[in-house]
């Protein structure tokens, strides 16, 4: 039997499951699917499907499928094009591959050609063109379990997903990561599970149900925004708008007029009517970012805004009636700042009924592996690159660095990393120097110090510096394998450099000679 027919069959099985559970049905893109609640839970129960590839040149379908799909408790990985897809599918853990039939060149079909031929044991599935009545028959001929028609609708896309769940092959379970939690590790598109992280999700799972306002603080990179998007999409407005404004991205004379909007003639370039954020968030959730930057008359505003949900265009004579969630972020002390009478006593209170604080990074590092292997997938993904692994010496830097940036700087440097990278993993190598230099280094042992007590200085220091050099490149070349130019990168060094450095010291490929 062809592994078409046999998912033909499992398919048939499935749906004949869903039909023996009693419930409402739900008829969706011209099937009927069970959305009772025994369906949806034995659904949840069989699913296994962990990881997925959408490969398609169109954004607005890659971010409606991420969406959908993440609710699902799987992790979504994108690609815009083929090229470079079948070679790290295995490597990244794909357990489903969703191919846009409009790829380049034909590329949604050669690709589903290629993955059954490479990787037969995946999953793979058809993104269609709207209307094609061909579909289900071109899909099984090429070898794809199941197709999604576009436009994608979020219901169809989920119900798309418990059927294919039914037929995903148990994977494997990785080799853990030391020092990597095991843990189920996203929420709302966060990544964590140390303690503090869990406590973070309960309460914006507990808040995000709820209207009330909250005030989200941390450093800057700590993921202020994804908090804000996650009370979004807990809440009953997650098919409203999310708006958001950093506020001290713009000038203060600027700030009135993009929040509340302005009147034709307000002000010098003025030349229309124009409605602000609050107008355009009206029924969904504002996300004002740095808001410890709004001036006095904008703080007078946003306060009028939260007690009486009014606005005032600048210029304008009456209000306007808004129904806007607001979520604000800062990482300024804002209890100072109204001390110095920087900022309103009574709009802190209004604004931080419920407040929610992110950790940092270096306060969180149990997350460290896990939040690099997540963006490892996502840039191999996004870069068309192989998702190699993090060596161990370079997974033990990541781990001492105290990470001012957060976790903004993780991703940056894992995405640098991954573009460098030439090896089987990433090495310290293709980690920035900035990191290895922040760490500090042990001073000589205490017991050469010793030894050397008895030698006039220069020839002291010289010895020294000598024994420094020997167990310092030594140790260099063994993080890099011997290789010369990747030991000359971490460095820092020259090639030609690195190479007279060792000849003085009498080192080749990190063998130490007898020096006579």
């Amino acid at each position: 039997m062809s592994h078409v027919a046999l998912y033909r069959n499992e398919i048939a099985a499935s749906h004949a499951l869903a039909r023996a559970i009693p419930g409402p049905s739900r008829h969706v893109g011209g099937r009927d699917h069970d959305t009772s609640p025994a369906a949806a839970t034995a659904a949840a129960a069989s699913r296994r499907i962990l990881r997925i590839l959408v490969v398609s040149p169109d954004s607005a379908a890659q971010d409606a499928l991420r969406t959908a799909f993440e609710g699902e408790g799987t992790e979504v990985l994108r690609a815009s094009g083929a090229p470079g897809v079948v070679d790290m599918v295995a490597r990244a853990q794909v357990d489903l591959v969703v191919c846009d039939q409009q790829l380049a060149d034909n590329g949604g079909f050669a690709l589903l050609d290629a993955m059954h031929d490479r990787h037969p044991e995946v999953l793979t599935a058809l993104l269609a063109v709207p209307g094609l009545s061909s579909a289900p028959q071109q899909a099984s001929e090429h070898g794809a379990s199941d197709y999604l028609a576009r436009p994608v609708d979020a219901h169809e896309a989920v119900a798309f997903l418990r059927r294919l769940g039914t037929m995903a092959p148990v994977r494997e379970a990785a080799v853990p990561v030391p020092g990597a939690p095991q843990a189920a590790p996203m929420f709302r598109g966060m990544y964590g599970t140390t303690p503090i992280m869990r406590d973070v999700f309960r309460l914006i799972s507990r808040v995000g149900r709820t209207d009330v306002t909250v005030l989200v603080t941390g450093e800057s990179g700590t993921g202020k925004e994804l908090v804000a998007r996650a009370l979004h999409d807990e809440s009953g407005r997650r098919n409203k708008p999310f708006v958001a404004l950093n506020c001290s991205a713009l000038p203060s004379e600027l700030v009135e007029s993009e929040l509340f909007g302005h009147t034709r003639g307000a002000f010098t370039g003025a030349v229309k009517d124009r409605g602000g954020l609050f107008e355009a968030a009206h029924g969904g959730t504002l996300f004002l970012d740095e808001i410890g930057d709004l001036g006095p008359l904008a703080q007078a505003k946003v306060l009028r805004a939260l007690e009486n949900g009014e606005v005032m265009r600048v210029g304008g004579t009456r209000s306007t009636h808004v129904d806007v969630r607001v979520v604000a972020a800062t990482n300024r002390p804002l209890d100072d700042m109204v001390v110095d009478g920087r900022f309103r006593e009574d709009l802190l209170y209004r604004l931080k009924v419920i407040s929610l604080a992110l950790p940092p990074l270096r306060d969180r590092k149990d997350d460290i592996p896990l939040l690099a292997n997540h963006f490892l997938h996502v840039f191999a993904a996004r870069h068309h690159l192989p998702a190699r692994a993090i060596g161990e010496d370079a997974r033990d830097l990541l781990m001492s660095y105290d990470w001012p940036g957060n976790v903004r700087e993780l991703r940056n440097v894992i995405e640098g990393a991954i573009v460098m990278c030439d090896g089987a993993e990433i090495a310290v190598c293709d980690l920035p120097a900035s990191l290895a230099n922040s760490i500090p280094r042990p001073l000589m042992p205490l017991t050469l110090l010793e030894q050397s007590a008895e030698l006039p200085f220069v020839e002291a220091r010289e010895r020294a510096l000598r024994e420094f050099d020997r167990a310092f490149l030594t140790a260099a070349l063994a993080r890099n394998g011997g290789n010369i130019a990747r030991t000359a990168r971490a460095l820092g060094l020259h090639r030609q450099s690195l190479q007279k450095l060792l000849a003085r010291r009498d080192l080749r490929n990190g063998e130490v000679h007898r020096e006579r």
